[in-house]
Order: structure tokens, then C-alpha cells, then sequence
């Protein structure tokens, strides 16, 4: 019941909050989209129709406030992709084995893509970044904590057996993977202990939520998440500390069952499982389609009605959103879905890099989670079909809001004297945080 009131209060607030800020209903149509209520407390009745409700009003929103800021900056190649994803994929559906089916899939995107332009155009940098990543972060780890307290409480693993959102093991792995970056950004940027520590608590949540999925493109994708914050992390003993406690955290709760299954993943031919085998298989076979219709492929979402062709059952999906999404929209589809992820991950890069001061540390902090996160994602969904997954979406359009502060904060580091300018430039070996010595060099500044 106190789901259901929640839903319905969250819901009111993002209709009528929107048609004065729009930014409100974002934050409710993304708290939405990781949730899923409809799934969550499907007990409480039909809630399909309440994140639509939501989405509508926030577009009215959106247009009465004069569609926000216009300016993306240095963001704007990141735009053009996913718009020229769009529109490949709307044409490929023009010519589709079955254009119902694809065009479905297209009202699909939509509803991802409509959200990412109204957040890039509202969002900003210093004020809302922050504040979304902990929402999908919360929203996360509450998902987590029912699927931990089914586990413990009642002996169910319902994370593997039944999925969550729709989700099968795999796809709901790939999701948590897709946050479990984000959450560390967080646990390892955010200034108050607390806040720290609550992160550090949802991480520990997600993770585990992780591996009692059983799913071994998760687990790589935690390891491309691991990786990737291991290049990031300052090589300093306490942060080397943190990152092998993880490890061995992770290792500790994998246990034997789960090992024998993950070390399939990259086993010898021969010592292959049957799953794991019929992925290579399942991706030549899609490679096979692409290379019938290189340019436009078979239409979206219509790879499992062409699966029994080459002996799979019907309506078999091909376990990689990247070989599938090349069967079904060609190699310029996929290339520019690819270069959307990639180039956002690529174009934050410096900033996550970048040692935080007081006044950037949420910039750099955002830019972190954007990377790791995209990093997990491109990784893990080489191994599951999962193209509309909304997450990595938001996180690429956080990607975007800070890319479009970046020529404002070049301008200001060109106009500084050359001994301010440098006491915020990077040094190697510093990332997740502030120098000691560009404090002290800020103190003489103020004090001069």
C-alpha cells in the first residue's frame, strides 16, 4: 500500500510540477525508468500507463518553458549520433521483414530519446548533475535490496530465476552494471562522510544484486567497470586499499557456483558450456544477415523472426546488442549507436581525469560516472541483447550537460593568471582527489 501511495504521490508531482519545471518531471520519468513500479508493486494494480502520463507532461513543460537552453557545446556530436541512430533505425524499419514489429521498437526509442533532449537542455552542470546520479543510484540500490532480501529472507533467487523490469538474469545484470560505476564515482568523490558511506552501502547492494544474477556478461562488465577505475584512481595506498577491498569483496561473495560458471565465459572451446557456445554461433549468424543487407539491415527487432532460418527457435535473440542491432539496422546503425557511447565516454575523459577542485568536484565526479558506467555497458552488452536499456542513455546525457560547460571553464582557466591556471591542472598519479598542494597554493593566492 505505502508502494502504491508513493507511485501515485511521485506521479501527481511530475504531471502537475512539470507544466512549471519540466526538470521535475525528468526526475520523476528517470526515477520511473530504473523502478519500473509497474513491476515493483504490480500487486497494487495496472501502473503502465503512469510513466506516459508523466513523459507528456514533462514534453508540455518542456514546450511552454520555450524548450530550454539550445547551446550543447562541445556535446553536440553526441547529439547528431544518437539522432542519426534515430533516424537509421526509423528507415530501416520502413523496409523491415515486419514493419510493426520495428516501428514498435522506434516509439520505443523515442521515449529515450525525447527525455535525453529535454535533460540536456535543462540540466545543469553544478546544480542537477549530482542530484541525478544519486537518484538512479537510489533507485538502484532499493531494486538491489529487494532482490538481497528475497535471497537471504526468503531463499529465492529472484534475481536469476525471474529477472526484474521485464528483464531476464542477463539484461537486469547488464542494468546494475550499468550503475555500479556511478555508485562508486559517488562513494569515492562526494565530500561528507556520510554521503560516502551511503554509497559505499548501495555499491555493497548492487553488487551483490549483481552476481546473484548468474550472469556472465555482467560479470565481465564488472570487471571493464573495475578496470576502468583502476586507470582513474589515484595511485596512492588508500585508494589502491579501496580498490582491492572491492575485489576481494567481490570474489568473497561470488563463491564457488558462481565461479564455475563465470570461468565458461572465456574457457576453451571445448571446454565450453552449451550457453556460451551458442553465443559465437548466434553472432555469425547475425553477421552472416548484416553482410545480406549491409546498410540498412533486417529492421529492428526482427532478428528472432529470422532466427529459425538458421535452426534456432523462433523469436531466439542473438545475446549481443552489438551483432544484433548490426543484423537489424546494418553497420552505419550500430556504428553510430557505438560512436554515441563511445565519443561521450571519450569527450568526458579529461574531466574525469582531471583533479577535482571545490568548485569542479561534481563536475569531475559526473564525468566519472559517465565513463565507468558507459564502460560497463558497451562491455557486458557485447554479451546480452539489451539495445534499450535507459540507463547508459541518462548517463551519456550527463556526459552531454558537462560537455557543454566545458568551453565556458577554458575560457576562464585562458583569462586566469598562469600560476592560478596552474595550481587546477592535473597531475599524474591524481584523480579521485583534491591535492594537497593546490589547496596550500590556493590559500597563498587568497591570502595575497
Amino acid at each position: 500500500m505505502k508502494g502504491l501511495i508513493f507511485v501515485y504521490v511521485l506521479t501527481a508531482l511530475g504531471v502537475f510540477g512539470s507544466l512549471r519545471k519540466p526538470i521535475i518531471g525528468l526526475y520523476v520519468y528517470i526515477g520511473f525508468a530504473v523502478l519500473r513500479p509497474q513491476n515493483l508493486w504490480a500487486f497494487a494494480g495496472d501502473m503502465s500507463n503512469l510513466s506516459l502520463m508523466v513523459g507528456v507532461a514533462m514534453l508540455a513543460g518542456w514546450a511552454l518553458n520555450g524548450f530550454g537552453e539550445k547551446r550543447v557545446g562541445r556535446g553536440g556530436i553526441v547529439v547528431a549520433l544518437l539522432l542519426l541512430f534515430l533516424c537509421w533505425t526509423s528507415l530501416s524499419a520502413v523496409q523491415a521483414v515486419n514493419p510493426d514489429v520495428a516501428f514498435t521498437w522506434v516509439i520505443e526509442l523515442l521515449k529515450i530519446v525525447a527525455p535525453f533532449l529535454v535533460g540536456i537542455t535543462l540540466l545543469d552542470v553544478k546544480k542537477d548533475v549530482r542530484g541525478l546520479i544519486w537518484l538512479i543510484v537510489i533507485a538502484q540500490a532499493y531494486i538491489s535490496l529487494e532482490m538481497n532480501l528475497s535471497y537471504y529472507v526468503d531463499g529465492y533467487n529472484r534475481a536469476r530465476d525471474a529477472g526484474f523490469g521485464g528483464m531476464d538474469n542477463n539484461s537486469f545484470g547488464i542494468s546494475l552494471v550499468s550503475t555500479i560505476g556511478p555508485t562508486l564515482a559517488l562513494a569515492l568523490t562526494e565530500k561528507r562522510w556520510l554521503l560516502r558511506a551511503g554509497a559505499a552501502s548501495c555499491a555493497v547492494l548492487i553488487l551483490h544484486a549483481t552476481l546473484l544474477t548468474f550472469s556472465r556478461g555482467a560479470m565481465i562488465g564488472l570487471v571493464a567497470v573495475g578496470f576502468t577505475a583502476f586507470v582513474l584512481m589515484p595511485k596512492r595506498p588508500s585508494y589502491m586499499a579501496v580498490l582491492a577491498l572491492a575485489g576481494l569483496l567481490a570474489l568473497r561473495l561470488t563463491g564457488p557456483e558462481l565461479l564455475a560458471r563465470y570461468s565458461t565465459t572465456v574457457a576453451d572451446e571445448g571446454d565450453r558450456d552449451d550457453s556460451a557456445e551458442s553465443r559465437f554461433e548466434l553472432w555469425r549468424d547475425c553477421l552472416k544477415v548484416a553482410s545480406e543487407s549491409p546498410l540498412f539491415g533486417i529492421g529492428a527487432r526482427n532478428w528472432p523472426l529470422v532466427a529459425a532460418r538458421f535452426g534456432w527457435p523462433e523469436g531466439k535473440e542473438a545475446h549481443s546488442t552489438w551483432m544484433q542491432t548490426t543484423a537489424e539496422t546494418g553497420f552505419p546503425g550500430v556504428l553510430s549507436l557505438l560512436l554515441f557511447f563511445g565519443i561521450a565516454a571519450v569527450k568526458v575523459w579529461p574531466t574525469a581525469h582531471r583533479l577535482p577542485t571545490e568548485e569542479t568536484r561534481y563536475q569531475v565526479a559526473g564525468a566519472r560516472a559517465v565513463v565507468m558506467s558507459i564502460a560497463g555497458f558497451v562491455v557486458a552488452a557485447q554479451f546480452v541483447t539489451l539495445a534499450g536499456l535507459e540507463i547508459p542513455y541518462y548517463m551519456a546525457m550527463i556526459g552531454v550537460v558537462i560537455l557543454k560547460d566545458v568551453p565556458a571553464a577554458a575560457e576562464v582557466r585562458a583569462a586566469m593568471p598562469f600560476s592560478a591556471a596552474r595550481s587546477t591542472a592535473p597531475r599524474p598519479g591524481l584523480a579521485f582527489g583534491t591535492s594537497r598542494a593546490s589547496s596550500k597554493t590556493g590559500m597563498r593566492r587568497n591570502m595575497s
